[in-house]
């Protein structure tokens, strides 16, 4: 392979090719007038042609990529009113998230879909994703739909009136095209969990039923949906399916499955895969790459629905410092010369092509972040067609923590698991800094020798790691590669000597575990007066103890049994570890409330098998309000927490989270939690540990 590198000094001609670049991707422009041109021969061609390719830095923000707009929102617009199941007419609404400033008279539309297993959830659940969106110049839809108290003793009616419901949004859509600038002809119609199965089905069996009902849908985004409920149709438009590899509600495999019956039906789909995550994609590990990924493919298959020019993935994982491979489309791999462009970012090199495929270095240290690679074809801009790819850059090492009782040191210590995930090995220095179990910095210090591509190795710290936590790798000749940084939760419980008396009082809680509640998830939060809180826990051999003092400027709880999450109260998340320490996969969640009457509420949503759901639960309990104070105090028997009371003993390990919900007199605003896994999805990969100390 030839290369030949040089700088073009005619500025010109470089403005001219940018003015024709923004013409055919709209807002795109490139800024920079350094380039490179490679030329090199495809050892594919016989011929013996030779091709050109020209690399292009900086860029200016593209619509429809980018965050480049401001967002205004408009809530509860009433697209419909339904019968529910009780026959009592129900208004559905949904929130317009629109950017401003554009100066597009139409707008790609995007129609998101919320979960909660058809019975709960709410359209305010997707504010971040539609906020998102937004910016890059969509309209986002985020739409509430008819819920059912137990939607699968009749799932076929369920299915039926949500998507009655969604096909109301499309006619809305079209109603009121010109008053908000919509483009009813592109439509994306995606959701989550169940709204993620909503969307996939929707559109299936609208092909079947009403075609030209979904003729303007040119996407689907299904994030752990699942399957579908029937077979491909064939007409069906391009699929972005996310999903994580440990979601124990949605089983990572029903995306493959689904992929693999898209594949056979012709039908362009991409995989993001979220390693180790659960059911949460709104998890930060994950966030920003979903939303870029989603505007990358969306800019593809928005802009070619042919098959031969859309690339095998709109989005990669790229270890900084890695050589990786972007394969061309069946439209770009011509042999007659036609020069292909390839925008990068500043310090990335284009190698060349090899079998159709380029070859991409990325700079090696500390940034990362998801970057475009931009790919068109021809010298004619104005007619030029090209794809787009996020590149997310990743860390060279990835790093899993896990805690553990060590029983011959009678004390709670941490494993450190490090993947190599860059095509280079790894030798250097590993250094860990965090919070101890007695809240003083702790730094750990460890070399590693030769750690080649797609191994592991396992480091044990010889304390509990907790907190913020940082890991700084530097190679062998002492440049700084990364920095990683996390926060974790876990706390030693004490024991008490003796029970305590509940009965909504916390004076007497002198020997216990002290936490604050303090990440906020609230619409409009105004400060600790409007929501805040602490909690406490401790143990004995009958109970799991737990108090919180919760400030609230106004206490309203209307509602009882299973919807007592929607006012004022609290819920927590409770599962024991395996006996290797590992995250458990069945859990408990349950919660307690005060109602506006002064009637105490309890409540269990999910249990492991054996136990029963609802408010068959042993728990002792008091709640008091007071001037703006409300607090919460239960003991939780063992019984109710596990079968094997046996178990109960000291270094036991649990997972545990809690959230204190808000409701301020419209509506449940919002929570505070302490760890996650509960609020925004289901999720026990997300909890904290705890463990019983004597």
């Amino acid at each position: 392979m030839k290369r030949r590198l040089f700088y073009v000094i005619p500025i010109l001609l470089i403005v001219l090719g940018a003015w024709l670049f923004l013409h055919n991707r709209e807002d795109n422009k490139v800024s920079d007038n350094q380039e490179k041109k490679v030329v090199f021969v495809d050892p594919v061609n016989n011929s013996g042609t030779q091709s050109n390719v020209k690399a292009i830095y900086e860029q200016e923000p593209v619509q429809y990529l980018n965050a480049a707009y401001e967002v205004e929102v408009k809530r509860d617009i009433l697209y419909a009113k339904k019968k529910n199941e009780t026959e009592a007419e129900e208004a559905l609404k949904l929130d317009l998230y629109q950017p401003t400033g554009d100066n597009n008279k139409l707008r790609p539309v995007f129609v998101f879909i919320h979960g909660g297993g058809y019975a709960g959830g709410g359209k305010e659940d997707a504010a971040d994703f539609a906020t998102a969106m937004a910016k890059r110049g969509y309209v986002v839809l985020s739409v509430d739909y008819r819920l059912k108290k137990d939607p699968f003793i009749n799932f076929s009616r369920t299915l039926t009136d949500a998507c009655e419901d969604i096909r109301d949004v499309i006619h809305w859509i079209n109603d009121n095209a010109g008053t908000y600038g919509l483009d009813a002809d592109h439509i994306v119609i995606g959701g989550d969990s169940a709204g993620g199965h909503l969307s996939i089905n929707f559109v299936n069996l609208s092909l079947s039923s009403d075609p030209a009902l979904v003729k303007s849908v040119f996407a689907i985004v299904d994030i752990y949906g699942g399957d579908l409920t029937r077979l491909p149709d064939s007409k069906l438009p391009p699929f972005l399916i996310i999903h994580g590899t440990i979601d124990k509600l949605v089983p990572y495999q029903l995306s493959v499955d689904l992929g693999n019956q898209l594949k056979e039906q012709g039908i362009y789909h991409n995989l993001l895969t979220m390693e180790g995550v659960g059911h949460d994609y709104k998890n930060a590990k994950y966030i920003d790459e979903i939303v870029e990924t989603t505007s990358h493919f969306l800019w593809n298959v928005r802009n070619s629905r042919d098959l031969d020019r859309l690339p095998e993935n709109s989005g990669l994982s790229v270890a900084s410092g890695d050589i990786f491979e972007i394969k061309l489309p069946e439209a770009y791999r011509g042999t007659t010369g036609e020069q292909l462009n390839v925008s990068l970012p500043n310090g990335w090199e284009l190698i060349g092509q090899e079998n159709h495929t380029l070859q991409i270095q990325t700079p090696e240290g500390v940034k990362r972040g998801n970057l475009s690679v931009d790919v068109w074809q021809g010298q004619a801009r104005e007619t030029a067609q090209g794809f787009t790819v996020n590149v997310n850059v990743i860390d060279p090492l990835e790093v899993h923590y896990m805690t553990f009782y060590d029983q011959s040191r009678q004390a709670v210590r941490t494993h450190m698991d490090v993947v190599n995930r860059s095509k280079n090995k790894f030798s250097g220095l590993l250094q860990v800094d965090y919070e101890t179990a007695q809240s003083t910095p702790g730094t750990f210090t460890t070399a590693v020798e030769a750690l080649q591509p797609g191994e592991k190795v396992r480091v044990d710290l010889p304390e509990l790691a907790r907190g913020h936590r940082t890991l700084k790798a530097s190679n062998d000749q002492g440049t700084l590669l990364q920095t990683a940084l996390d926060t974790f939760n876990a706390l030693l419980i004490p024991k008490l000597s003796k029970p305590l008396k509940i009965e909504g009082d916390l004076s007497e809680w002198n020997n216990s575990a002290r936490f604050a509640v303090k990440d906020v998830r609230v619409n409009d939060w105004k400060g600790e007066q409007d929501l805040s809180a602490t909690g406490q826990l401790s143990w004995d051999d009958h109970n799991l103890y737990l108090g919180v003092e919760v400030t609230d400027d106004k206490h309203v709880q209307p509602a009882s049994g299973d919807a007592i999450w929607s006012g004022d109260s609290i819920q927590i998340g409770i599962g024991i570890a395996n006996s290797d320490g590992t995250v458990p996969s069945e859990y408990h969640e349950l919660g307690a409330a005060r109602g506006d009457n002064g009637t105490l509420y309890k409540w269990r949503w999910i249990a492991p098998s054996g136990f029963p759901v609802g408010d068959a639960i042993d728990l002792k309990y008091a709640i008091k309000r007071e001037d703006l104070k409300t607090t919460y105090e239960l003991a939780i028997p063992w019984k109710e927490l596990s079968r094997e009371t046996t178990l109960v003993k000291e270094g036991l390990k649990l997972k545990f989270s809690i959230l204190v919900n808000d409701n301020d007199g419209e509506g449940r605003k919002g929570w505070v939690e302490y760890n996650s896994g509960i609020g925004t999805s289901k999720d026990i990969d997300a909890f904290g540990d705890l463990y019983l100390v004597d």
